[in-house]
């Protein structure tokens, strides 16, 4: 395995895309950059928001770098996800690949770094590791930037993570290379993931094929999810 990756403008990467993405998402910046590739409704307060394979990539990129760099992971450092549906796990998991940290959305006895939103903390507070708090604000905000209070050693996962830079100059893998799908190019509506393997699912697969994914969180009944996939223009229901 890979050592810690380095932060340092030309350390190397496989492809070279003239906007600074990295190969994570290159099949889809090489395409079409600026189409939506992961629109995200939360029905519980409203938001909808879309999200570019460039936004996708900066997003990745911060993350990638701030697994490496502020949380001092290394290429098979494992990272727990104990978040609700939402935008934010998703870039986490892409940060992830991007960084080769393992990542799972269960308890592991060995992982380094838990994600966990402000109400499930008193679950991870007494964690060995590091504890980043993700709030569900549909701007990234973090824990104080939206009127919390951060318990002392957690770290705030939107102030933090915003720091970081959106290249990547780390040997990021092809998401088509670890997710593997021979599916075809569908923009793709689900109702989120309880499992990691929903998530490659509803996410990770229709990205790794050159489609998009649509991600319905919060109460919806049959009739509203029929018109967002009409107004989506979704051709494969999960």
């Amino acid at each position: 395995m890979n050592g810690r990756r380095s932060g340092v403008p030309g350390a190397p990467h496989r492809i070279c895309l003239p906007w600074g993405g990295m190969e994570l998402l290159a099949h889809l910046l090489t395409t079409d950059p600026a189409a939506p590739r992961l629109t995200v409704y939360n029905e519980t307060t409203g938001a909808r928001l879309d999200f570019s394979a460039q936004t996708l990539d900066n997003w990745a990129a911060k993350v990638g770098n701030m697994l490496l760099e502020e949380l001092d992971l290394e290429s098979g450092s494992a990272i727990v996800l104990d978040l609700p549906v939402s935008w934010q796990a998703a870039a986490i998991v892409l940060g992830a690949l991007a960084a080769d940290v393992r990542w799972s959305l269960g308890p592991e006895e060995d992982a380094d770094v838990v994600f966990t939103s402000p109400s499930s903390y008193a679950n991870w507070e007494n964690w060995s590791a590091d504890v980043v708090l993700v709030t569900d604000d549909p701007f990234g905000r973090g824990v104080v930037e939206t009127g919390g209070s951060l318990p002392g050693g957690a770290i705030d996962f939107g102030p933090t993570v915003r720091f970081y830079g959106d290249q990547f100059y780390g040997p990021a893998p092809a998401l088509v290379d670890v997710v593997a799908t021979s599916a075809p190019p569908e923009r793709v509506l689900s109702t989120g993931w309880t499992t990691a393997e929903g998530l490659v699912r509803a996410v990770l697969e229709p990205l790794s094929a050159g489609g998009s994914a649509v991600v319905v969180s919060g109460l919806v009944d049959a009739g509203r999810l029929d018109a967002i996939a009409k107004a989506e223009k979704v051709t494969v229901r999960l």
